[in-house]
């Protein structure tokens, strides 16, 4: 929690630029109030031990897990124009559904949010640790595919990682028909 309250008062001093008494009221209400929303996600129920994530976080891999996220961002963004401004290159939608093996609820949250921050994919479901996500292409979905956006999160929080073939990852790639059948 302290980590958490030093890291938000760096936030807030950087971001507001302001150190008027009324300003640093608003900081002090903000982050005590955003510390305690938070502390569930950071601490978990305590009969749930594998929710205590702090602990366990990778610090160095937290800070370098942004960056690598922006660069599967930005090659993203690419194949998403290359299909929107090249004419022969279709969309053929596809769900990926795959267990994560992420044992914590933030480490589920930020995989569900990297996937849909990703241009082309979007994250529909999350089932414990069993996600449902479409893309407008397989490829666009290849790091899912391949595990590697599973093993960086899964690396940030300090959990093990679900080898590949214990993902089960299924490739639907008919989505309107799966749909359709789902009761």
């Amino acid at each position: 929690m302290v980590i958490l309250v030093l890291f938000l008062v760096i936030l807030w001093l950087i971001f507001s630029g302001k150190f008027d008494a009324l300003h640093l009221g608003y900081g002090v209400v903000s982050i005590i109030l955003v510390a305690i929303m938070c502390r569930g996600l950071l601490t978990g129920p305590s009969d749930r031990p594998e929710n205590e994530v702090l602990p366990r976080i990778n610090w160095l891999r937290a800070v370098a897990y942004p960056w690598w996220l922006l660069v599967q961002i930005v090659i993203s963004n690419l194949h998403v124009a290359a299909l929107i401004l090249r004419p022969r290159l279709t969309a053929a939608p596809v769900l990926v559904e795959f267990h994560s093996g992420l044992q914590s609820d933030l480490a589920r949250l930020t995989l569900g949010n990297s996937i849909t921050l990703t241009p082309g994919t979007l994250t529909l479901h999350v089932e414990g640790d069993v996600f449902l996500v479409h893309a407008l292409r397989p490829d666009l979905a290849s790091g899912l595919l391949d595990g590697s956006m599973q093993h960086m999160v899964a690396a940030v929080y300090g959990e093990p990682r679900l080898p590949l073939d214990r993902m089960q990852v299924r490739v639907i790639e008919d989505p309107e028909a799966w749909l359709e059948a789902q009761p």
